[in-house]
């Protein structure tokens, strides 16, 4: 028995995958550049090699923590 696994994702799924809002996912896009989609027609699809980069790097949300010195 084969497991389709998914190559392709919507924003809707892209933000269920990453665990993200919609909104969110259009502010990575959009304002912090770091998230890149592929137009196809009126929409993005994210490639889950392209989520899973993301993923790894991405920034922990909230204000950098001070260093101690």
């Amino acid at each position: 028995m084969k497991i389709k696994v998914k190559q392709f994702f919507s924003t809707k799924e892209a933000a269920e995958y990453l665990n993200l809002s919609v909104r969110s996912i259009y502010y990575h896009l959009y304002r912090a550049k770091d998230l890149k989609g592929e137009p196809l027609g009126n929409s993005l699809m994210f490639t889950r090699e392209t989520l899973d980069h993301f993923q790894v790097n991405k920034r922990s949300p909230g204000r950098p923590k001070a260093s101690s010195n």
